[in-house]
């Protein structure tokens, strides 16, 4: 890892030599952090873990361009289960224009290639993934519009009937007052289907030797397709020059009778299928208070509430109920902190040096016994722009 480590630094600095004389523009990225997680499974029962995390990113801009380039390679590694490692690659761009009278509009379009590699004992976590997006921004005389579309598809290499295609429209409105109060609301619609599995099967349908018929007969395993749609209100309010609130309230509705979890402890580093966002319905309140402290300080102190209702999961009581008691229910509380502080070195070959400091406690209550669960993780790190 520390040789790793010396060779993207010293990659970061040749690039950024190689910037100087060409006419281009590379911004080198080294975020390197470390914390403690414990209950790393989101379980009734805690096992705790440190965490290391090894970030690069590297974008480029060519001169008097509009287009942007950019590598992301993210390293996450655990000390008492290292089989459990984890390696991203992420190639993405970007395009953005200006139009409009006086341009005072916005078209944004790009997209990212992501592929996920863990080690053989949990390679039904490997996946690769295609994201698409285009969006535009209107400028309507204060009252900021923001309309676009994205579509994913992620193909999972060892759970291939989970391969899905996921579509999102959203409408963003934004409007800014005098009192230093902005109101934002958007709504979304998002859809997914799965590949799901075919068999085949073939059986002889008569005759024999040459004459002999084969049949061959195709059953689908197809996973319900979902949908919903999400309502989303925000009022961020200055309170101070150095300080800033907002609160938000979202909305998710399910547009349909059935989905296909696949909830499970032993999915827990991903979120689609631990807990994937299309099997629930749900209404939650978060909020966020943000100091700008004197020398380039940053404290933000946030948290949220947030009710779950299952569309088709179970619930069960005990760890020795097999019948249930009807579909899960979750009611999660959080709470966190960040702190962090920069600074400006402004040297040839090392930019600037952020530290950071992060602390969240979650309580989940659920009417299953599986996931009632408290979970509490730190972790400092060290963001380096050379």
């Amino acid at each position: 890892m520390k040789k790793l480590i010396k060779y993207i630094f010293i990659i970061g600095i040749f690039l950024n030599i190689i910037a100087d004389k060409a006419t281009a523009q590379f911004d080198t990225y080294l975020d390197l952090s470390s914390g403690f997680d414990d209950n790393l499974y989101l379980s009734t029962e805690k096992t705790g873990d440190l965490i290391s995390d090894f970030d690069f990113r590297l974008n480029y801009t060519p001169k008097d361009s509009n287009i942007n380039l950019y590598y992301n390679g993210d390293y996450i590694s655990f000390l008492n289960v290292s089989e459990r490692n984890i390696f991203l690659n992420n190639f993405g761009a970007g395009y953005y224009k200006n139009f409009g009278d006086k341009d005072k509009h916005q078209f944004y379009m790009g997209g990212n290639w992501l592929s996920r590699y863990n080690k053989e004992e949990y390679n039904y976590y490997n996946y690769k993934q295609l994201y698409l997006y285009i969006n535009q921004r209107f400028n309507l005389n204060g009252l900021f519009l923001k309309t676009g579309y994205n579509f994913r598809y992620r193909s999972y290499s060892y759970v291939p009937d989970l391969t899905n295609y996921q579509h999102y429209l959203f409408l963003q409105a934004n409007r800014s007052f005098r009192t230093r109060t902005s109101i934002i609301i958007e709504t979304d619609f998002g859809y997914k289907s799965f590949k799901g599995t075919e068999t085949y099967i073939s059986r002889n349908g008569g005759g024999k030797g040459k004459n002999s018929i084969t049949q061959t007969s195709v059953t689908s395993n197809q996973v319900p397709n979902m949908s919903h749609f999400i309502l989303l209100a925000r009022v961020a309010q200055s309170l101070h020059d150095r300080v800033g609130i907002y609160i938000q309230y979202r909305k998710q509705f399910s547009l349909t009778d059935e989905t296909s979890y696949v909830n499970s402890d032993s999915y827990f580093q991903d979120e689609e299928l631990y807990d994937d966002p299309f099997s629930y319905e749900s209404s939650a309140f978060s909020s966020k208070l943000t100091f700008i402290l004197p020398k380039s300080t940053n404290l933000q102190i946030g948290g949220s509430i947030n009710h779950k209702s299952y569309i088709s999961e179970q619930a069960f009581i005990s760890v020795d109920d097999t019948v249930g008691i009807g579909n899960r229910t979750d009611d999660k509380q959080s709470i966190y902190l960040n702190f962090s502080k920069t600074f400006y070195l402004n040297k040839k070959r090392l930019n600037s040096l952020k530290t950071y400091l992060n602390y969240s406690y979650i309580v989940n209550e659920s009417n299953s016994y599986w996931y009632n669960y408290k979970n509490n993780s730190v972790g400092v790190g060290v963001l380096i722009n050379f």
